[in-house]
């Protein structure tokens, strides 16, 4: 999972892209500097690797990687979500179900189809998720 580039071109190391993968998780710094640098309760030894978490984040790599991260599984469970809803859309047994699915289709992408005229329409996608860049945590 994450950027093919900078897995194979060793841009960052393993333990790099395994914080990034704890961060995308929601995992603590602390938690993070834990299990990667096998800091244990030592309290020194976890701030230094709070430290050096808060270093990495602010590096290019580690911030692509990071991002790449969060579009890999927004594709994914965007396309998932979507078919879902495609499923309960058709179902006659629960037209509840149905229409429930069909409002949340439709309130979610309203506001992203724009007629232009009769022969064009035009889609906008600001309702993706935003990237962004891991927060800092303090």
């Amino acid at each position: 999972m994450g950027n093919y580039t900078v897995r194979q071109s060793g841009l960052l190391t393993s333990w790099q892209m395994t914080a990034a993968q704890m961060m995308f998780q929601g995992k603590s710094d602390e938690e993070i500097s834990r299990f990667i640098f096998n800091t244990g309760d030592d309290d020194l030894k976890i701030k230094r690797g709070k430290n050096k978490l808060q270093r990495l984040r602010k590096t290019e790599n580690f911030q692509e990687y990071y991002k790449s991260l969060i579009t890999e599984w927004s594709v994914h469970n965007v396309g998932r979500a979507l078919t879902k809803l495609s499923q309960q859309i058709d179902r006659d047994d629960q037209p509840w179900l149905a229409n429930k699915a069909a409002n949340d289709v439709l309130n979610q992408y309203k506001q992203m189809v724009a007629k232009v005229d009769d022969n064009t329409v035009v889609i906008r996608m600001e309702g993706a998720p935003a990237l962004g860049t891991p927060d800092d945590e303090e």
